[in-house]
């Protein structure tokens, strides 16, 4: 237990300069790194506590500050400042010799026998080990010795046989314990009654009192001494509380923060009278710097029907336009629910997913809108639409924000920002430098729309999930283009959409392959979590015979009772195609499949559009129907599109396939692209010609053509599970016919390759036997260490965390976010082709522009930049990042091409410059050790 003494505080004896007498040892520093001159730990305690204040009262809403109040059993005003209160705790752990020597070796040049001095008269102490800080790190200590310090601050101490778990100073300081990212285990009893003994970083003598003298006056100027909380934080509110801490934390760590409001007068004195005019100081400067973040709250608008019909574009019969108008006629609760929307995709769904979660946010009090898309290919796009909408859809003085990083088209002037300096451990720096830029700052922002892989990580135990809790909680979540899919993904959306329901959260799934036990696994998963919601965390009640989702229509489920209500829209005209699977034999002849199928139907009239599976399949079938079609002088022409482009050129690409096919063409032209463009493609072929791939996939591509051909026989890489679903979707086929009605065909088709027993019996064991999922095994064959991974990938369900935040972050030492991102694919990597001519460096393969400079120009010359890059698999990324490919020998006498400049914008982390030219092939460079080239069907790998 922390225990008070009679000592006096070191440094200066005396009274301040106000008369009062000095209770705090100034000499405890919380910040050094950047500063001009180290920073007090109580000063850092109340810039956060402030920060918090800010942020608590301008993002969070009325619905999640009412829940809080309740579970600590408080008023809403006495809630909000306890809570300032215990993110000015946060780093408590600081005043420990652990993190004090360790600060000391930091500041030595300046501040030389720092940490000596404070030991000379003896009143600090420690014990073995006791200066170790990466045994004992701030963190585990602000853990440890809270709740022996609260107890003395009037927190219920409990019985003295009470489990650990129920102690509300034990939640407490296991909450802020996790304030980097990481909680740590559930303490002893014995550990709580002395944690001096078992960790002797805490110290001994002068530090529990200068602890509990620290908290007691923060706790005093933040609370005015209120009343102390009754009941402990559920683990869904907890996860939100523990975000804004974090935000909070590292807005207050900036050193723009702390050199704006730090008076070292105050800082010398840090009596109560000091401390309040600091206060004062912080809150005028987080008030401002919250709302030039973006980070203000947003309403819903309540504009007319036809209106809001007009500004999304659905006013006509359409499909989409039925859906929203009968959506915007019926009464909607006034609270959070669920709506599974099935509606042909394309930009249209996309407006028709924003016109539904206009509707839940108004009346379930949300604060905003995070639109999610299945990958990047639209989010330009989608990022112009959700712009045009927000004035019709939103008041306030929120902002939008864009979270890709090469993403900004939209807003080239404004998507941007400089990386600020931020006082922090390396680490922790790294994180909070891409929430306090556009990166990521999208999710805490009234509207921000990105990829879903920017949102399930949520899900899996990374650093920064309670942030992206924080960020999701109060908004209503669109996805878009959810389809079945192999049983680890589907699992971590259930899970995702399992928490956003606990709390309290609306969703908008948008879908048109959706069926069967793949949507009613959604559904379920919400009603899980609305129960969460509701207080119950007992056996879960009986669920609901499924309820078919109509196509086109919706499910809605209820946010409050869990009930599931259909609506259909109405008969729709099916397409019919017809489906023609051709056996591909062993190449031993030196004919390329796809060639034979394209020239196969080229006798008849009309376009075909032929599906590869990646891009280097596709620029070599490009090559071989190119040749082909030289040799019979066939009509028409061949164009291949894909991403490993220039983004710039892609666009251009897009509206040259787009002028040459948005009418019918009928003169045997032949586009060859990737499964991004051609499940997603404006116009229609005569014929469609593909490899077998998962029914969804397949289906969307169907959908672009009268003629499905499927190339099926050669052997395809993939997981075991992904060869199983394609070995089903073409069996599943082969048995239905050769004609295909869509959507009419798409609930059988989808039940019968999803619903099999196989495939729910991996579903249904995902919870309990994670380690016998199999992850696609990369090409080097690392499938042992993937196998390794998904035995820790997924945090539990809200409901089955039982009093122990630890339970959400439990992995094994080592697995980092880097590492979760890498293997599950949510970092992206891309490349920028330069050429050198004497000191400066060109943009593209021919050299026309200079690189702009970042020095000079700033964001201008991030967005020139984004424009020329081209994505390749985060695999091609060099060791050593970045600074290693910008610090190779051929860039260091370049003038506008420097690693300095470059590492300041968060936006370049994953860029990496290529020179082409020098020996050899004038179109080829280095990326790494990699060999790769420029040629006209795009980036290719050479070595």
């Amino acid at each position: 237990m922390e225990t008070s003494t009679e000592s006096g505080p070191g440094g200066e004896s005396g009274p301040c300069r106000h008369g009062n007498v000095r209770l705090l040892d100034t000499r405890l520093l919380g910040k050094q790194s950047g500063l001009g001159s180290p920073y007090p730990v109580v000063c850092h305690l109340v810039d956060t506590g402030a920060y918090f204040t800010e942020l608590w009262e301008s993002t969070v809403g009325p619905r999640t500050r009412a829940r809080t109040a309740l579970a600590l059993g408080l008023t809403e005003a006495d809630a909000a400042r306890e809570l300032a209160f215990w993110a000015a705790l946060h780093d408590l752990g600081k005043i420990s010799p652990s993190f004090q020597h360790f600060l000391s070796g930091e500041i030595r040049k300046d501040c030389p026998d720092h940490f000596e001095r404070m030991l000379a008269d003896g009143r600090y102490r420690h014990g073995r080990y006791g200066t170790d800080n990466r045994a004992g790190p701030h963190c585990r200590i602000t853990h440890w010795t809270l709740p022996g310090i609260l107890g003395q601050l009037g927190y219920p101490s409990g019985d003295r046989d009470d489990p650990v778990g129920e102690l509300i100073g034990h939640a407490v300081g296991q909450l802020l314990g996790g304030h980097h990212g990481f909680f740590h285990p559930q303490m002893e009893p014995r550990q709580l009654r002395n944690p001096a003994t078992f960790l002797p970083q805490v110290g001994m003598g002068e530090w529990s009192e200068q602890r509990l003298r620290h908290a007691r006056m923060v706790r005093t100027l933040i609370t005015d001494d209120g009343p102390v909380p009754t009941g402990i934080l559920p683990a869904e509110l907890s996860v939100v509380v523990l975000g804004v801490v974090m935000v909070a934390d590292w807005m207050a760590s900036t050193k723009e923060s702390i050199e704006t409001v730090r008076c070292i007068e105050d800082e010398e004195c840090c009596c109560g009278k000091a401390l309040e005019q600091h206060w004062e100081r912080v809150r005028n400067a987080a008030r401002e710097r919250v709302e030039r973040q973006a980070l203000g709250r947003c309403g819903f608008a309540t504009p007319a029907r036809e209106e809001l019909l007009g500004a999304a574009g659905l006013l006509d019969g359409s499909v989409h336009g039925r859906l929203a108008r009968r959506l915007l006629t019926e009464d909607g609760p006034a609270h959070a629910g669920m709506l599974l929307m099935s509606a042909p995709a394309g930009p249209a769904r996309r407006r028709l997913g924003l016109v539904a979660a206009s509707k839940l946010g108004r009346t379930s009090g949300a604060r905003g809108i995070a639109l999610a898309l299945p990958d990047e290919l639209h989010l330009d796009e989608a990022s112009k639409e959700l712009a045009s909408l927000a004035g019709t859809l939103l008041e306030g003085s929120g902002g939008f924000i864009r979270l890709h990083t090469m993403c900004f088209d939209a807003g080239p002037d404004t998507a941007f920002e400089e990386v600020p300096e931020i006082s922090l451990a390396p680490e922790s720096r790294a994180i909070a430098k891409k929430w306090l830029t556009e990166r990521r700052r999208g999710l805490l922002a009234s509207l921000g729309v990105g990829v879903l892989d920017q949102f399930l990580p949520a899900v899996l135990p990374v650093p920064d999930g309670a942030v992206r809790f924080f960020g999701l909680s109060e908004k209503v979540l669109v996805v878009d283009d959810v389809r079945p899919q192999e049983p680890f993904s589907h699992q971590l959306l259930c899970l995702l959409v399992e928490w956003l329901a606990a709390l309290g959260a609306s969703v908008v799934l948008l879908t048109d392959t959706l069926a069967g036990a793949s949507a009613d696994r959604l559904v379920q998963a919400y009603r899980r979590g609305a129960r969460v919601a509701r207080g119950l965390r007992g056996r879960e009640e009986d669920a609901p015979p499924p309820t078919e989702l109509p196509q086109p229509g919706w499910l809605y489920v209820d946010g409050l009772d869990g009930s599931v209500a259909p609506f259909a829209a109405g008969p729709f005209e099916d397409s019919v195609l017809r489906v023609s699977p051709l056996e591909v034999r062993p190449r031993t002849s030196g004919t390329d499949p796809y060639v034979d199928a394209v020239m196969g139907g080229a006798g008849g009239s009309g376009s075909t559009l032929v599906c590869c599976d990646d891009v280097e399949e596709a620029q070599r079938v490009f090559t071989a129907i190119e040749q082909s079609r030289r040799r019979h002088t066939t009509p028409g022409g061949a164009r291949l599109l894909h991403q490993r482009f220039p983004r710039y050129h892609v666009r251009e690409l897009m509206a040259e396939c787009t002028s040459a096919h948005k009418n019918p063409a009928r003169d045997g032209s032949v586009l060859v692209t990737t499964p991004d463009f051609a499940e997603h493609l404006p116009f229609r072929f005569e014929r469609v010609v593909t490899p077998p791939a998962p029914l969804p996939s397949l289906l969307a591509r169907a959908l672009r053509g009268r003629c499905l051909t499927i190339l099926e026989g050669e052997e395809r890489a993939g997981s075991p599970m992904d060869r199983a679903l394609r070995q089903r979707t073409v069996q599943a086929l082969r048995s239905h016919g050769p004609q295909l009605r869509l959507p009419g065909d798409t609930h059988r088709l989808i039940r019968q390759v999803y619903d099999s027993d196989s495939y729910l019996d991996a579903l249904e064991d995902i919870k309990a036997r994670r380690q016998q999922l199999l992850l696609a095994a990369e090409a080097e064959g690392h499938e042992a260490e993937l196998l390794h991974d998904a035995r820790h990938i997924g945090i539990p369900g809200p409901a089955d965390v039982h009093d122990d935040l630890y339970e959400l972050i439990r992995a094994e030492r080592g697995l980092t976010e880097e590492h979760l991102a890498a293997r599950m694919g949510f970092e992206q990597a891309y490349v920028l082709l330069v050429r050198l001519r004497g000191t400066f460096a060109f943009l593209g393969p021919e050299g026309e522009e200079k690189v702009p400079s970042l020095k000079r120009e700033g964001g201008s010359a991030v967005a020139a930049l984004a424009r020329h890059t081209i994505p390749v698999p985060p695999q091609w990324a060099p060791e050593g990042g970045n600074s290693a490919q910008i610090d190779r020998e051929q860039f260091r006498s370049i003038d506008n091409l420097r690693f300095p400049q470059w590492s300041k914008w968060t936006w370049l982390n994953k860029v990496y410059p290529v020179v082409l030219g020098g020996d050899g092939d004038p179109c080829t460079g280095l990326l790494g050790n990699m060999r790769i080239g420029y040629t006209r069907t795009g980036l290719v790998r050479l070595s």
